[in-house]
């Protein structure tokens, strides 16, 4: 399946990305459920244009810390505190593998460092849990807005 908002000037709104990123694995939006820090991980995502391949993974996580205001301390502590969110990333790990995600990561390290430094051209970090007004605006208007650049 092609997904729109992998495009940098994708017509669709962050809502209507989101609606499609879920419809790709209905798992992903039952974890926001048991794990309220899936919903802005995921948010990151669509906006960022990223899939939810191993490299990309890594890119998304780098986008929560440096793009966004929830910042390193919170992220890992978002996850860590919560025994569900806890639950989930080691499923997540178990089925990929330690060893495969430990690879992916290793190989995502120039793709990171790309995406660090265009999370410091933004205009503006990312504010996590954002209004409806947000939710309803184009992709592209929000990448324009902010001076996000599609990296995947």
């Amino acid at each position: 399946m092609e997904l729109p908002y992998l495009k940098q000037d994708c017509l669709l709104t962050l809502r209507e990305g989101l609606t499609i990123y879920y419809s790709i694995d209905p798992s992903y939006k039952g974890n926001t459920k048991l794990a309220p820090a899936f919903y802005n991980h995921d948010i990151v995502h669509v906006l960022f244009g990223l899939d939810t391949s191993l490299v990309n993974e890594s890119l998304t996580d780098t986008r929560c810390i440096f793009a966004t205001n929830w910042g390193l301390k919170k992220y890992i502590s978002d996850y860590l505190k919560d025994p569900e969110a806890k639950k989930i990333i080691k499923v997540i790990f178990k089925d990929i593998g330690y060893f495969k995600v430990i690879l992916f990561s290793i190989m995502s390290i120039p793709k990171v460092i790309r995406t660090f430094f265009d999370c410091m051209r933004m205009n503006k970090k990312w504010e996590i849990n954002p209004s409806d007004k947000l939710l309803d605006t184009k992709l592209y208007v929000l990448r324009k807005k902010y001076n996000i650049t599609i990296i995947n």
